[in-house]
């Protein structure tokens, strides 16, 4: 991971996220690159034939109201 990557994001993140300090936002961007990097390197992510892929059926998936969110209406009053 170079340090123009980390750089690059923590100044986005400084200025859109609101962190504190760059100190701050510098920590976050390694984390967030780190874990990038190893979702990246993982052959179950991009081998659709790799033994650790997940895979569902359509009928696996969450079906309306099941999937615990709740939309709330503000009505202005």
């Amino acid at each position: 991971m170079s340090d123009e990557r980390i750089e690059k994001l923590a100044a986005k993140l400084l200025r859109e996220n609101g962190f504190e300090s760059m100190d701050q936002a510098r920590a976050a961007a390694r984390a967030m690159l780190e874990e990038s990097d190893e979702r990246t390197a993982d052959p179950a992510a991009h081998d659709h034939e790799h033994e650790e892929k997940i895979r569902r059926t359509s009928g696996e998936t969450a079906s309306t109201g099941e999937s615990g969110v709740s939309r709330r209406v503000f009505d202005g009053d």
